[in-house]
């Protein structure tokens, strides 16, 4: 299957495209490559992007969109399509969308844009996008569950799998999730005929086994960038711990690597993350600091570029002694003339956090940030840093030694443990936030949007006691 099809179906599903290629863009681009793959591997396709779109939809409310969206393409591929098949073709569907009874996806928001009229209603709906908390991740079926769903409906067997793998994996570009469908479907195809072979399915899952740990790994980063606000400054930090780097060292590196996901993570095609990634492994592994690094960091820099980086994200970092932020702040601190002031501070605040998560980090710098940059516009700029932003970095140290002893204890004793410590402070549902937060978020890819939510109650709760 060809990837470059994934950027012509988007033009089906953005129709501002439209407007900057011309309507003939679409039948042009996207026909030859229906005429080249059929109907079936485009609507898959079709089906992957809907997936991501609309994770909260069902199955059937996916397949029907899907399916219009494919029979809107076959109708407009025809020699005899009129110029402006597609645009009236979409406005029947956005109409469709917004009826009563209609059999398309319930996507939150859809009301406001069934308000609008003609474009502005087409533009409204492409741009919908779920944004809620993470989906349960996929649980990784027997051989003798995949054997009983693929002998029993054979031709749904792959839209299915897709349709559940993408809306788990909705901010990774599409051509992933298709290339491990077919792998998918492929292990079933050669080991569930006559009967399930364990042996196949061993070898089977031997040869994915690289391509599905770099996939968690890229889902993992691509939702902390599309949902964590200030992932940039927790990337600065993350880095600057891991590899004992400068604030200028680290803040260049966390830029170049977040300005690649920003670029990539949502574009269809895998050749963009494939590019920008390897692009990152050399400056990650430039000759200049390799020398200086680690012996488990040189191992992972001789490592093909993406295996690079699933290493290199499994190391563990250390507590390292960075410089010590005083407090209370300085008001130098708020003077515009000062380069990257806040950046810089965010910087030295979150490097010394060897622990936590970034999207625990990542969500509490987010805060000190707010809160230093309110501080700075009031009329004592000392006593408010003192007091409100002291508070969170004392909660971040808090995190951080939560999540170090959460790694080195038994559970049953981590959770004796903090219900004693923090039961006579807040009650049960202080207590409880704590453990959730551990349990759920203190591994380096925790869910990014549920972690978020956790640590913004452990504040509040730490804010209700002092």
């Amino acid at each position: 299957m060809r990837n470059t099809v994934l950027i012509l179906i988007s033009v089906l599903i953005v129709p501002t495209l439209l407007a900057d290629k011309g309507k003939n863009y679409a039948k042009e681009n996207v026909c030859q490559e229906l005429k080249a793959i059929g109907i079936e591997k485009f609507k898959e396709m079709v089906t992957v992007l809907y997936s991501q779109k609309f994770p909260n939809g069902t199955f059937q409310e996916v397949s029907c969109v899907a399916d219009e969206m494919s029979k809107l393409a076959e109708q407009c591929c025809k020699d005899d399509a009129s110029p402006d098949c597609y645009d009236k073709g979409a406005t029947e569907i956005s109409e469709k969308s917004c009826g009563k009874d209609s059999p398309f996806p319930k996507h939150p928001g859809i009301e406001q844009c069934c308000t609008l009229q003609g474009q502005e209603r087409k533009l409204c709906l492409a741009s919908l996008r779920y944004t809620a908390d993470e989906l349960a991740s996929l649980t990784e079926p027997t051989n003798e569950e995949i054997c009983t769903e693929y002998t029993k409906d054979e031709k749904n067997f792959t839209v299915r799998y897709v349709y559940e793998f993408a809306r788990r994996h909705r901010n990774i570009p599409a051509g992933f999730v298709l290339n491990a469908t077919q792998n998918h479907v492929r292990m079933a195809e050669r080991c569930c005929r006559p009967a399930v072979k364990t042996t196949c399915f061993l070898h089977e899952r031997l040869q994915m086994r690289s391509s599905n740990i770099f996939l968690r790994f890229l889902s993992s980063v691509c939702n902390n960038q599309v949902n964590l606000k200030s992932f940039k400054y927790g990337l600065s930090a993350y880095y600057g711990n891991l590899l004992g780097l400068s604030f200028e060292e680290a803040s260049a590196l966390s830029s170049r690597f977040h300005s690649g996901l920003e670029k990539c993570c949502l574009k269809p095609q895998p050749e963009c993350m494939i590019e920008e990634l390897t692009s990152f492994q050399k400056d990650l592994c430039g000759e200049s600091k390799l020398h200086s690094m680690s012996e488990d960091f040189q191992k992972c820099c001789k490592k093909p570029a993406l295996d690079t980086l699933v290493c290199v994200d499994d190391l563990k970092r250390q507590p390292r002694q960075f410089p010590d932020v005083a407090s209370p702040v300085s008001s130098k601190l708020c003077e515009e003339a000062q380069p990257h002031g806040i950046d810089r501070y965010l910087f030295l605040t979150g490097v010394n956090h060897a622990f936590i998560s970034l999207p625990v980090l990542t969500t509490v710098l987010d805060r000190i940030k707010n809160t230093v940059t309110a501080c700075c516009s009031s009329a004592e700029i000392t006593k408010c840093l003192t007091e409100q932003e002291s508070k969170l970095k004392k909660t971040l140290s808090k995190l951080d030694d939560t999540c170090s002893r959460y790694f080195k204890l038994d559970l049953s004793v981590f959770k004796t443990l903090i219900q004693k410590e923090v039961q006579g402070e807040g009650g049960e549902k202080r207590t409880q936030a704590w453990l959730d937060l551990a349990i759920s978020c203190c591994s380096q890819r925790s869910p990014a949007q549920l972690c978020q939510k956790l640590t913004e109650d452990v504040i509040k709760y730490e804010d209700s006691t002092v």
